[in-house]
């Protein structure tokens, strides 16, 4: 689910405000504000939080501006699952569309509708995902545990537009509040196992 990745930055500049500070401390707080929390597609993942600096270069001052620029080398810890991992969350929201899951840091995990259980429907009167699981109708509850395995990650490009934007659909980075999802990780919950983790624990329970 995470990687260490090394990273190296030649434009990592101090503002006025921040010269005061030890170059250490002033460094790591700006490649905290450039890169934690942050999307790095090129490094296919989501940055979780600075590990270390490695390295620290240069010290130019930049005519007319007044900060300090240097070449830094550093590690970071990405959020970075890989195709076919089982993970565990909390099941966010539930559409016809599929159903978002949350792990706390990262709510971009979306179950499209043919990856559910086979066979399962959309219930419009309850807002839910039901599988019928020989005879039994199981459903789909928001805000309990969840188990997925993951099918990959997409980094969808941000729309330009408020027109683009509208067009975009679930498996293309729309959220449910109309933002947009620079990462997603598309899961599916088609296996035993899969699902809402109580199915399993009253089934074993059935079976004890």
């Amino acid at each position: 689910m995470f990687q260490l990745v090394s990273l190296s930055d030649s434009a990592v500049k101090i503002p006025p405000a921040n010269l005061g500070k030890s170059t250490l401390e002033a460094v790591t707080q700006e490649l905290e504000s450039l890169y934690v929390d942050k999307v790095l597609a090129e490094c296919g993942g989501l940055c979780v939080t600075l590990y270390s600096i490695t390295d620290i270069a240069g010290g130019t001052v930049l005519a007319g501006e007044g900060c300090v620029c240097f070449d830094v080398s550093f590690k970071v810890v990405l959020f970075k699952p890989f195709a076919g991992e089982i993970l565990e969350g909390t099941l966010a929201s539930v559409g016809a569309h599929g159903a978002y899951v949350s792990i706390g840091f990262f709510s971009d995990i979306f179950i499209p509708s043919s990856n559910m259980q086979v066979p399962s429907e959309f219930d419009e009167r309850e807002k839910t995902w039901v599988w019928d699981y020989n005879g039994e109708t199981l459903k789909m509850e928001v805000g309990a545990p969840v188990r997925l395995r993951v099918v990959g990650a997409r980094f969808p490009e941000s729309p330009k537009t408020a027109e683009e934007l509208a067009e975009l659909t679930p498996e293309s980075g729309a959220k449910t509040n109309g933002s947009f999802a620079p990462m997603l990780v598309i899961a599916d919950v088609n296996a035993d196992g899969l699902g809402m983790c109580s199915w399993w624990t009253e089934h074993d329970a059935e079976q004890a």
